[in-house]
């Protein structure tokens, strides 16, 4: 019984502890960053002129709207191309919206193209942009991205440096103050120090984020620009890393994106990513392993792509150790004295440094802790969602691009809890059966997560109309 009890957390646990110690690593990294732009040298307003490209689908005209005042600001000399794949009727309104606005500005010049709501896409429209741009930087945005002062002038200048791709630093704004939103935009900074800025510290590859990186266009069409895929950002980072080109990061050059209120939305966002990250290696793994980026750096490579995977094991467990354990009539999350004290040590430094993350954000002790709480919540309420995406993307089980509902399209989106009524009901079994037998761990690991997957129905998207600080 001992095996078994070492297997179950060997497979289910181990994977997750090992991303979080590595995560841990990456944030400690990130205080030895020391890539910061400050201006450009050509002063690339006059100098370097940038097409900025943005597809748009189903996305409110108040979003559209916000970014070209936004672009206004921030540009000295721009081209926005707005693609859209509306249908005629709401692309009209786009046109119409574009025209009004471009009679207004000095600073950007408003290209509007229609696309195929039918057999359109964004990748699609990301092409049709690269091939329409007029100017030799492309910088990518999401209609909710609100680029701050200086950032295209930083991202130029890191270009000019020598690097083919240069990515910005998010920072989160919300359109509805839900408890939801609070939690993933505090959480936000910790994100981004350890997958952007800790990662650069070390000198590992940086992949392109789907809004806010500036490139190069002849590295675009150098590569091929990007291949009908769900996560485009990943894939054409697959395609640089390979083909040897060079990106870098910028922690100063600023972009605000506008982060899920509602936990549907969140859903909607999280499934794409689990789904795209996995498709990303594995349809070009076999490339990726031929080519001649370091073995370091093709494991690392691999842990970052595929960083739901381990997620998605343990939610596994969450499902099969229950049940094992009733049969068995054994505790088999009475891992012993080694791999418990292993578990609470790599769980306390992730929980330090996401901490002295928090704190940084002007918040109250009690407020940090909170949101350490609100986090660790929706995760574990994102299981099953993670799972999922996952697991068809394992199947190569086709799906299609969903747009994550944004600003008052957002506030439309009706609330579906299924899967998480499911896995809670489940749950609950568990846990009641678990503690009847005398499995007292198992029972408190299951209701521990049961008492998770409740706070994110009852409370997550609930407004916060209080002082939080």
């Amino acid at each position: 019984m001992l095996t078994l009890k070492l297997g179950v957390f060997l497979i289910f646990f181990m994977p997750l502890l090992c991303v979080m110690l590595i995560h841990t690593s990456y944030f400690l990294a990130s205080s030895k960053y020391r890539g910061e732009f400050k201006e450009s040298p050509t002063n690339s307003g006059g100098g370097r002129r940038v097409t900025v490209i943005v597809p748009v689908k189903n996305e409110p005209l108040e979003l559209i709207d916000e970014l070209i005042n936004s672009l206004e600001r921030v540009c000295s000399s721009c081209e926005l191309i707005l693609i859209s794949d509306d249908p005629k009727d709401k692309a009209l309104k786009i046109r119409e919206l574009c025209e009004a606005k471009a009679s207004k500005l000095q600073n950007v010049e408003i290209k509007f193209l229609e696309g195929d709501p039918v057999s359109g896409g964004r990748v699609k429209a990301l092409n049709r942009g690269v091939l329409e741009a007029k100017y030799d930087y492309i910088l990518i945005l999401d209609v909710d991205s609100r680029p701050e002062e200086g950032f295209i002038d930083k991202l130029v200048w890191c270009v000019e440096s020598g690097y083919d791709a240069c990515v910005g630093r998010w920072e989160s704004y919300q359109s509805s103050t839900t408890r939801l939103a609070l939690s993933i935009g505090r959480v936000m900074k910790f994100t981004v120090d350890v997958l952007y800025k800790g990662r650069s510290a070390l000198g590992f590859f940086i992949f392109p984020l789907g809004s806010g990186t500036l490139f190069r266009k002849d590295s675009l069409l150098a590569v091929g620009l990007w291949d009908e895929v769900i996560q485009d950002d990943m894939y054409i980072g697959m395609k640089f890393l390979i083909n040897g080109f060079k990106t870098n990061y910028v922690d100063n050059a600023v972009v605000k994106v506008l982060v899920p209120s509602l936990f549907t939305s969140l859903k909607v966002q999280q499934s794409r990513w689990a789904y795209g990250a996995l498709e990303v290696l594995r349809r070009k793994y076999g490339e990726f392993i031929r080519s001649k980026v370091s073995i370091i750096k093709k494991l690392e490579v691999i842990v970052f792509l595929g960083q739901y995977i381990p997620t998605s094991l343990f939610f596994l467990g969450s499902l099969v150790v229950p049940l094992i354990a009733v049969l068995l009539g054994d505790d088999l999350i009475n891992f012993g004295l080694i791999p418990t004290a292993l578990s609470i040590t790599v769980f306390l430094a992730y929980a330090i440094g996401l901490y002295r993350s928090l704190s940084t954000n002007n918040i109250s002790k009690f407020v940090a802790i909170r949101t350490m709480g609100s986090s660790a919540a929706v995760t574990v309420a994102l299981l099953p969602t993670i799972f999922t995406g996952t697991l068809k993307s394992l199947l190569t089980k086709r799906t299609y691009y969903r747009v994550t509902p944004k600003g008052s399209y957002e506030r439309l989106t009706p609330s579906r809890y299924l899967s998480e009524f499911l896995y809670l009901t489940y749950l609950l079994v568990a846990s009641t059966i678990n503690f009847l037998v005398g499995n007292l761990l198992t029972a408190l690991w299951c209701y521990s997560l049961m008492i998770a997957v409740l706070y994110v129905i009852v409370r997550a998207n609930k407004l916060v109309t209080t002082n939080t600080h």
